[in-house]
């Protein structure tokens, strides 16, 4: 866990990052979520290890699909499955930003996530997401998300299997 010490509208004001795990912990689609801020040398950045519900795209009617359509589907489809994902996330984080905006009373918060790991089903999406109380540019959360997503993949993840 981290605390920051930031000023918003109506004053000094402390935020650690089991508070804003526990906003993230309220939405039905993350089913697990890491608290790993500790783990960065970024000031003012938080970040978590999650994973998305397995509920929220559900295999069975991928292969529903496949029976009806025989056993070759076009590897195209599954690009198109993970931009699925990619858009879902991209609408939840939004959802998250504004949201923590709203709690803490702050217009320079910025999150961004990046899907680091998917498993062979498609039903296992695990990604990192990040929290910034500071005017960054999206590219540089970009990058940042890039290198911890790898960092978690290469084992540190404790959702890596």
């Amino acid at each position: 866990m981290i605390e920051l010490n930031l000023e918003n509208k109506k004053g000094k004001i402390k935020i650690n990052s089991n508070d804003v795990k526990n906003v993230l912990e309220l939405r039905p689609d993350f089913e697990y979520i890491q608290d790993i801020s500790e783990t960065i040398s970024q000031k003012n950045i938080m970040v978590y290890d999650c994973q998305l519900s397995r509920e929220i795209f559900n295999m069975e009617d991928i292969d529903e699909i496949k029976e009806e359509i025989g056993k070759d589907i076009d590897e195209s489809y599954f690009d198109i499955l993970f931009e699925d994902v990619r858009a879902y996330l991209k609408d939840a984080t939004d959802e998250i930003e504004e949201e923590i905006q709203d709690k803490y009373l702050l217009d320079n918060v910025r999150c961004y996530f990046d899907v680091y790991n998917i498993d062979e089903t498609f039903t296992d999406f695990k990604f990192v997401f990040l929290v910034s109380f500071k005017d960054i540019k999206i590219a540089s959360l970009t990058n940042l998300s890039k290198l911890i997503g790898k960092r978690q993949l290469t084992g540190a993840s404790k959702f890596y299997s």
